[in-house]
């Protein structure tokens, strides 16, 4: 039910931060996207760089003036109170004050929360999370994300801080000789990245005759993302698996590999628009909450 209020701000922005570009939608209150902007941005920003790209992707928005609340969606894992960044992959943002930092720019009622939370709090409302009680979502590109749906709810961990399947160790020979036998660093191409500034799976979309990603790395690719994931079914039993990322440019050469799983794995619908979804929902509940 909508919330009733005297003024007629009645819009929702979610944001999502990933590795490479910001992610914002502008919803009503029954979470139909009325505008959506996305902004690339640089590996290697400053925190307050991130925070103005942030602030000048939502505010773009010509309604954003009537506009009640800011969900954001961040990869990270925050300390106790949920505000302080313990760990992320965009490094730049490791022991900031996350809200200290976006509280300055924005000037709406914010709440900030993790980025694959956000995503399966999308896919449970409006995805192919919708009905089930048990699901899993893995994004898989240059954001490497996993969040769990268990009982119907979203599994967050002791201390918020479940999900972290990129830093899973899915080849211990190589992780022993190279520091590179994650689940993160097998599924992304982390060398291939580092070459020519693309995921794999950007690669293959572009080119997928490219000699940069022959037979061998593929089958290593598929090798390493059926063990992350079987191993997954192994501890959890979901009903369902979705996947998202840069790879669903490419999930037919995948196919095969996710069939070996034995367990029903689509691909999302809403995508990299899940986290920013998310968020906003996420902002409506908390302003509910009020």
């Amino acid at each position: 039910m909508p919330i009733l209020r005297a003024v007629k701000n009645n819009y929702i922005v979610g944001v999502s931060l990933g590795e490479n570009e910001i992610v914002a939608v502008l919803c009503d209150e029954e979470f139909n996207i009325l505008d959506r902007q996305t902004r690339p941005i640089s590996s290697k920003l400053g925190k307050e760089s991130i925070a103005v790209k942030i602030e000048k992707t939502i505010t773009s928005f010509s309604n954003y003036h009537l506009s009640y609340a800011v969900g954001v969606a961040i990869p990270a894992v925050f300390n106790e109170g949920g505000k302080i960044v313990r760990k992320s992959p965009v490094e730049e943002l490791v022991g900031v004050n996350a809200y200290q930092l976006l509280s300055k720019r924005i000037d709406l009622p914010l709440f900030i929360m993790r980025r694959n939370f956000c995503s399966m709090l999308a896919e449970q409302a409006f995805g192919q999370a919708k009905g089930y009680k048990s699901a899993v979502i893995v994004e898989i590109g240059r954001d490497i994300e996993c969040a769990f749906l268990i009982n119907g709810k979203i599994y967050r961990g002791s201390q918020n801080a479940a999900g972290q399947i990129a830093e899973t160790i899915v080849d211990i020979t190589r992780e022993k000789r190279s520091g590179a036998g994650s689940f993160g660093s097998l599924v992304s191409g982390e060398g291939i990245a580092a070459l020519t500034g693309k995921s794999v799976y950007e690669i293959l979309k572009d080119n997928p005759e490219s000699e940069l990603v022959n037979k061998q790395i593929l089958r290593d690719l598929k090798d390493s993302l059926l063990t992350g994931l079987f191993n997954i079914k192994l501890m959890l039993d979901p009903e369902i698996f979705i996947i998202s990322g840069d790879i669903l440019e490419n999930f037919d050469l995948f196919r095969g590999a996710f069939l070996d799983l034995g367990v029903k794995v689509v691909k999302s619908d809403l995508n990299k628009g899940a986290p920013a979804l998310g968020a906003a929902i996420a902002a409506y509940n908390g302003v509910a909450k009020k």
